[in-house]
This record gives structure tokens, sequence and C-alpha cells, in this order.
């Protein structure tokens, strides 16, 4: 095998002499790691774009945050707190708005759905599907991390 520049023997000839890589030669290279990469990365990617897909309604986050603060968590999906709860905000008792935006500061979202925790895990609540109801974005804003919510929402 022949150490022609721009090919990997080139490069590994410069490596072995100490002499600086020639531009030819480090293009070959960065394309046969480049290469590299995509072979073994991408089916691992796939893979991972594939399960979020699939289970883009767990909700990590907040199994996440029980997790560090040593509270129980278990796995659900909104459909799973739908089904147990229904589609009415556990606050006020309103339908809630599924084509609102979710994320606060949208237009609209005072009226989209939420997943709350009825006692916070701040307060050593579990994020388990007993302790999470659906509700209004900004009914969970205004209950935020309290146990007496109740006496908020007395009307």
């Amino acid at each position: 095998m022949r150490d022609i520049c721009g090919t990997m023997s080139g490069y590994h000839k410069h490596y072995k002499t100490k002499e600086e890589q020639c531009d030819p030669c480090r293009d070959a290279m960065r394309q046969y790691w480049r290469a590299k990469r995509v072979e073994r990365n991408e089916p691992i990617n796939v893979l991972r774009r594939e399960w979020r897909q699939r289970n883009k309604y767990l909700y990590k986050s907040n199994r996440t945050r029980a997790r560090k603060l040593g509270v129980d968590y278990d796995y659900y999906t909104e459909q799973d707190v739908f089904d147990n709860w229904g589609y009415d905000c556990h606050l006020c008792g309103d339908p809630i708005n599924f084509d609102a935006p979710r994320q606060c500061g949208k237009p609209g979202w005072e009226n989209g759905l939420h997943i709350d925790h009825v006692h916070p895990l701040s307060k050593g609540g579990t994020d388990t599907l007993d302790n999470v109801r659906p509700a209004h974005g900004q009914c969970n804003i205004i209950k935020w991390a309290s146990v007496d919510y109740l006496e908020k929402f007395a009307k």
C-alpha cells in the first residue's frame, strides 16, 4: 500500500514521521471519521427519535424532579389522566380548551391544558396518577404550590 497524500495511509505517514499533515490528507481523514460517525450513530438516533414519538406523552421531567426530591413516581400518559379524572379543570370545573396553547404567555394559554399535581412535588407530593389532575393553565398558575387551594377558587 502506497502512502499517497490525500488518503488515510498518507495521513498516517505524516503522523508516523511527525510531520504536519497536508490539507488533502486532513480532508481524507475527516471524510473517513464523518462516515464512521454516521454509520455508528444513525441507528441509535433513529431508535431514540422513534421512542420519543411513541412516548411523547410520558412526563419525564416530572419523574426526574420526583426522583431528585426522593418521592414516589409512576409512569402515566395524558390519556390515563383523562380516563381517570375527565376533561374538565379540577380546580374551577370548566371545560379545558385543547386547541389553546399550553405554553404560558402565548395568546389563549389561560384555558389550555396543564397537568396539575394536587399535592405539589415541592411539598412532598408524589408524581403518580392519583396525585395529578387536568387543569387550566391559569388555574394551575394561581394555585402554584399551595395545598389549601380550595379557598383561592371559592366562587
